[in-house]
């Protein structure tokens, strides 16, 4: 996290289904370029916040016999007040992940929690009032889903949108999920999840800044964190062995009206400090009490219960 690690995501050429052609039609720019626009929208003390997929638990793979083969994908959109669609690749662009086999009841195990992938980038300023991703996850039924060719068609869609004001995230969303669906054939696999996850600008939250969120159905439940750029820390990802403890410190200290976020997978973790994870339970969000800051001046610990995996977020408060 940071402006210069988003400014690499976002200038990467080599995403999900980019071809040059599209690189140039997306008006997509070098690294340098890049981080030279992010910090030129910066305003006062607000900073981008970028919003990461980090895990999909699959309770039900509709797989009857062996595992399934899951499969994601994302098209951010950006609203202003009005309603209206703001436009800028800076804001994200569609994501995905080819078919992973995953069972029911298991993670998928392919997010990576050291560099988890980015849906969408919220800009500073308070021009955008909701951060809307679509979300889609299916299980493969049939030829296997080719997710490079499927991203580019939903690209390409993209690329192909009015440049005016557009009235509404569903004129995005629509034809870019049409496109990437068509591809897929998707209408041969099953659906987990395929909605939209809404984030609101808000009078305190502020699009869940510093926090983990979920979206959870009978099939799958997906979980994300949203990040502020320039102040989030990260500690970790940690593996946790049975018994296992880590003890949790950030490189600023813990400070009153500041998030703690924390998310693990695999088994119970315990955290004395926050309350413990669990495959039902796998994250926490806290925000700091001034009394506390003198007991977390050297961290809080946690123990691994078995095998896990753990990260943890500190987001200073503003000011």
């Amino acid at each position: 996290m940071g402006l210069e690690s988003l400014a690499l995501k976002l200038a990467n050429p080599a995403r999900i289904g980019l071809t040059p052609e599209l690189v140039t039609r997306l008006g997509l720019a070098s690294e340098e370029t890049t981080r030279g626009r992010l910090m030129a929208q910066l305003e006062g003390d607000r900073s981008h916040l970028g919003v990461y997929l980090l895990g999909c638990y699959v309770v039900d793979d509709t797989d009857f016999w062996g595992d399934g083969e899951i499969y994601w994908w994302s098209i951010p959109v950006i609203v202003d007040a009005a309603g209206g669609v703001l436009r800028d690749p800076l804001y994200g662009l569609p994501n995905g992940m080819e078919p992973h086999r995953v069972g029911s009841l298991e993670w998928m195990t392919n997010i990576p929690l050291a560099d988890p992938p980015l849906l969408a980038v919220i800009p500073p300023g308070d021009a955008a009032r909701s951060c809307v991703i679509r979300l889609a996850f299916y299980d493969d039924d049939r030829a296997p889903a080719n997710l490079p060719a499927a991203m580019t068609a939903g690209l390409e869609a993209f690329a192909a949108l009015p440049t005016g004001a557009l009235p509404g995230p569903e004129h995005v969303i629509n034809p870019v999920r049409e496109a990437i669906w068509q591809s897929l054939k998707a209408y041969q696999d099953d659906i987990l999840i395929d909605q939209d996850l809404i984030l609101r600008h808000g009078e305190t939250s502020l699009f869940g800044r510093g926090l983990v969120g979920s979206v959870i159905n009978a099939m799958a439940r997906v979980y994300y964190f949203v990040a502020d750029e320039q102040t989030t820390e990260r500690f970790g990802p940690v593996t946790l062995h049975k018994g296992q403890v880590a003890q949790v410190k950030f490189d600023s200290p813990l400070r009153g009206g500041g998030r703690v976020a924390l998310f693990a997978r695999g088994a119970d973790v315990s955290c004395s400090a926050f309350g413990d994870l669990s495959t039902d339970k796998p994250f926490m969000n806290q925000v700091i009490d001034s009394r506390q800051e003198a007991a977390f001046r050297d961290g809080f610990s946690v123990q691994g219960l078995g095998a896990a995996k753990l990260v943890a977020y500190y987001t200073p408060p503003k000011g």
